[in-house]
């Protein structure tokens, strides 16, 4: 059985270097959910990567989804 979004959000998140990198606490990762916004940008660019990505979605149109949702450039 495929990992739904959710899933596979948790299991990005436990990766250490993210908590290091971006100074993340337990807390805040384990709160992480697609239902609520992160003050951190680069979680919110990790949701949208892995909400697009399990629903089969072209890296070219993450990449531009990214672009407009998380860090609002519109060429």
């Amino acid at each position: 059985m495929p990992m739904t979004a959710n899933d596979l959000l948790k299991e990005v998140l436990k990766d250490p270097m993210l908590k290091e990198k971006y100074n993340l606490s337990d807390e805040e990762l384990t709160s992480v959910s697609f239902d609520t916004t992160s003050e951190h940008r680069v979680i919110e660019v990790i949701k949208t990567i892995v909400l697009l990505k399990t629903q089969n979605i072209s890296d070219a149109n993450v990449y531009k989804q990214i672009k407009t949702k998380d860090f609002e450039i519109n060429d």
